[in-house]
């Protein structure tokens, strides 16, 4: 490959796919809301969207409210949420989303997460801290 070619790999094919890496994670991540059998749900639980799987979360064929605190937990490690979500600034430790002065570890996730709609963290009720990857 001449050094053109090489060059034009490097500079602008690479950040091209850097890109549409981050395009594509990004998506997953924040999980895209999307219509399942008449149910609003974020993308990356699909599979819990089919119908008559309410129950995997909800613990009822056909819910009427939140999910029992510890749902999400069944299948979500709260210490690993706490340790990629842990600030690298010791004093900023306590801003922790997970594992924070106020609640601990044991604020419920429904507080600041929602399947079914958008929601925004408890914390932003009193505080201005800026949770850029909060997933919803």
């Amino acid at each position: 490959m001449n050094p053109i070619d090489k060059n034009l790999t490097r500079n602008i094919l690479s950040p091209i796919a850097v890109v549409a890496s981050l395009l594509l994670l990004g998506a997953y991540a924040f999980g895209d809301m999307k219509e399942y059998e008449g149910i609003d749900g974020r993308s990356y639980h699909a599979e819990m969207h089919e119908k008559g799987r309410c129950k995997t979360c909800h613990g009822v064929k056909e819910p009427e409210g939140y999910p029992e605190d510890g749902s999400c937990l069944r299948c979500h490690d709260v210490e690993e949420i706490v340790a990629a979500t842990m600030p690298d600034a010791e004093e900023d430790r306590w801003q922790n989303p997970h594992n924070n002065l106020h609640y601990g570890p044991d604020v419920p996730c429904v507080e600041c997460h929602g399947e079914h709609s958008n929601k925004a963290p408890l914390c932003t009720n009193c505080h201005s801290f800026d949770y850029s990857d909060h997933e919803y």
